[in-house]
């Protein structure tokens, strides 16, 4: 169902309960107001029938009810007035009609009388039959009037959502990065086009990453795959010696774990990208380094590199574990990797602020170094996805990783 069709349908039940609730409570009213407005008119009837005994004695003597309209008779004392609903018989009319009856007493010369006086009253049966016409009329009305307003007035003013919704319907990512504006004076449709828009941004990015991930995976799978396979082809032709053979094995075999490290950190990457770490504690990012300082010390040893922690504070996170060893894990090693012989490392902690320095002599693409598969260099035989994967984990739980030079590499987490 529609929109409009769905609303007016809402509207058109609300009406007619309230429509419903509003007759029943105006009968009563009016019943009330009316059966009081009869009342003060047979006070003033007896009023003016008391008046009249004044001067004409005889009206005493009236018994027939329903030929004068009134009757009076002997009271043996002062009675309460009252008033009643009853059938009567009126000569006049010919038939029984419903009455409103006034009976009370008052004094003449000296003695209680009872004096009734009654008026015809409207039928309730008719009262309810002419409020449920009306009510239907106006219903029919404010239905029709609820119709061309919704197919007028709404339609006009929903064209901005649905010149939105056919845009996004036209959108094919690659085609373009942001839909056409729509004029509208409407707060509403503009939030909803910003946010649509904002939307588009994101899946057009997505778009575009997307589609250089995969060509730079591709390119990075094909080329050592390439590589073994035509140095597997050349030994099996060639043969060699037993040394030139094993050479070319090992450097099969090395090919070989660099595609199984990468293999590794494409999964990561996808496995962080789609949030599948449900595990979240507190972690200790003071504790993490000391202990990751303590495994790299050997590789930091090898290539001539210092290695110092200074702890003046924490940056304490409620994440995944195993993420948070795997983000201080690049980091370090990317310092250490890309370092130079008799160069440091010095990782920084106070509250809440995580950095890693290394030593450099020049600085790096900032726009670029956390892209996947960017490589500065590739004599280290990285995979290029080291700081990626960092990058990602940072963002998975709102966390700021920036890189700056000043003299030095520096990467700092907050």
């Amino acid at each position: 169902m529609k929109l409009l069709n769905r609303s007016l349908l809402h509207v058109s039940l609300a009406v007619l309960v309230v429509l419903t609730l509003w007759a029943v409570a105006f009968f009563f009213v009016l019943r009330n107001a009316v059966q009081h407005s009869i009342d003060e008119g047979l006070d003033d009837q007896e009023e003016v029938i008391t008046h009249r005994l004044k001067s004409d004695s005889t009206l005493l003597h009236v018994r027939d009810l329903g030929l004068y309209g009134f009757a009076i008779g002997p009271a043996e004392g002062k009675e309460k007035k009252r008033y009643v609903d009853t059938l009567l018989y009126v000569p006049s009319e010919g038939e029984v009609e419903r009455v409103r009856l006034r009976t009370g007493t008052f004094m003449h010369q000296g003695q209680y009388h009872r004096i009734q006086v009654y008026t015809s009253t409207v039928e309730e049966d008719d009262l309810v039959e002419s409020m449920a016409i009306a009510l239907i009329a106006l219903y029919v009305v404010l239905l029709l009037t609820i119709i061309v307003v919704n197919n007028v007035v709404l339609r006009r003013l929903w064209k901005p959502f649905h010149a939105m919704l056919a845009q996004l319907k036209n959108f094919r990512l690659g085609n373009a990065r942001e839909l056409p504006p729509v004029p509208t004076n409407t707060s509403e449709f503009n939030e909803l086009h910003a946010a649509a828009n904002e939307l588009v941004r994101h899946a057009a990015d997505a778009y575009t990453d997307q589609r250089a991930f995969t060509a730079n995976a591709a390119h990075e799978l094909q080329t050592p795959l390439a590589i073994a396979i035509n140095k597997l082809e050349l030994l099996a032709e060639q043969g060699g010696s037993e040394e030139e053979r094993m050479n070319a094995l090992g450097e099969v075999i090395a090919m070989l774990e660099r595609l199984t490290r990468l293999n590794k950190s494409l999964l990561l990457l996808a496995r962080i990208e789609n949030r599948q770490f449900p595990d979240e504690r507190e972690v200790s990012f003071a504790t993490i380094a000391a202990e990751l300082l303590e495994e790299f010390a050997d590789l930091a040893e090898h290539r001539e590199v210092k290695l110092e922690i200074e702890v003046s504070g924490d940056l304490l996170l409620s994440m995944d574990p195993a993420l948070a060893r795997t983000l201080v894990t690049n980091l370090l090693k990317n310092a250490i990797v890309h370092n130079q012989a008799g160069g440091s490392v010095t990782v920084h902690v106070e509250q809440g602020l995580f950095t890693v320095r290394n030593t450099g002599e020049k600085p790096l693409d900032a726009d670029r170094i956390f892209t996947r598969f960017h490589k500065e260099t590739t004599a280290d035989g990285g995979t290029g996805l080291g700081l990626a994967i960092a990058k990602a984990i940072a963002e998975l739980y709102g966390m700021q990783l920036e890189y700056r030079f000043d003299g030095a590499h520096c990467f700092s987490l907050s």
